[in-house]
């Protein structure tokens, strides 16, 4: 692989990685909206608003996790990635990275 293929496949790890956090922010978005009215539909019956508000706590709260666990490993797996990158892509003139 010359210099712009490397470019090239760096660029497009960077679309991949930036396409996996926008879809879980999208995603996550979009659950927690839909969820919205049903949960304030149900908390809206006073005797079951109460553990509804439980309930919701609960959904927000594993929302968070789950889509912040997908972020997380997004970008420790975005890291690992540059750095093997940097240690198989060859130096070039004037490349000043080390691989360490």
């Amino acid at each position: 692989m010359d210099k712009d293929d490397w470019k090239r496949l760096r660029g497009f790890k960077r679309l991949i990685h930036d396409g996996v956090e926008r879809g879980a922010n999208f995603v996550e978005k979009h659950h927690r909206h839909a969820a919205e009215k049903p949960f304030q539909v149900l908390e809206s019956i006073t005797p079951i608003a109460a553990p509804t508000r439980i309930v919701r706590g609960v959904h927000d709260g594993v929302l968070w996790l789950t889509y912040g666990t997908i972020r997380a490993i997004n970008q420790a797996t975005e890291v690992a990635d540059d750095w093997v990158m940097d240690r198989l892509e060859p130096a070039g003139d004037g490349d000043e990275r080390e691989h360490s």
